[in-house]
């Protein structure tokens, strides 16, 4: 009697454990992160996700920097350009406005004689201002000798009408920028004329302080 109570006491054991385990198996998820609210680390998706963000993100930004930097060299360029052919346009039209003859004017060069003495002429000296094309650079000649103006120089154009001379002044870099100056200047020491108001050679530029 006491051996059948302590075998069935041991089986009624011995199914409560399996059936405990039984339970434990079926309370557990297949996934154990599925209960995890904060689970570390991303997903493979997640990682190329942001991956392709970023690579939008900083191929628009390095365009950006790139085209900008183009753009401000473009710019530094052509003013660059624009100072050295105003600064031509200037010098000629200085001493063209002291000529007191115009000897000969071509497409691209003009000859005359100057009326009073500066720094650098002597009055009476005849200046020739020319551009002899290709890579050469504009020159200012006196006395045989020519001193360069202005380099980058593709082109260089003089008229004259009625005494009233027309210069325009090309210039480009090799890079691509380039610039196109037009000004007209009026000789003012010209000879006695009923159709040229001048001031007889007795205009004189105001030396600059």
């Amino acid at each position: 009697m006491n051996n059948n109570y302590k075998q069935f006491k041991k089986s009624d054991k011995v199914m409560q454990q399996g059936v405990m385990k039984s339970l434990r198996k079926s309370l557990v998820p297949m996934n154990p992160r599925i209960l995890e609210p904060l689970s570390k680390g991303f997903t493979l998706i997640e990682v190329v996700i942001v991956i392709v963000i970023l690579s939008i993100v900083s191929g628009i930004t390095i365009k950006f920097l790139i085209d900008s930097l183009k753009i401000y060299t473009m710019t530094v360029n052509q003013k660059t350009l624009f100072d050295e052919g105003k600064l031509a346009l200037e010098r000629m039209c200085r001493d063209i406005r002291d000529a007191r003859s115009i000897t000969s004017v071509t497409a691209s060069s003009i000859t005359f004689e100057r009326t009073n003495a500066t720094a650098q002429d002597s009055a009476g000296e005849s200046i020739t201002f020319r551009w002899n094309g290709g890579i050469n650079p504009l020159e200012k000649v006196k006395a045989g000798t020519g001193y360069s103006m202005a380099t980058n120089v593709t082109a260089f154009t003089v008229t004259n009408a009625t005494n009233e001379i027309q210069l325009q002044l090309t210039l480009q870099l090799t890079s691509g920028e380039n610039v196109t100056l037009q000004t007209k200047v009026y000789p003012k020491n010209l000879p006695t004329s009923s159709t040229y108001k001048n001031f007889k050679e007795y205009w004189r530029e105001e030396p600059s302080s």
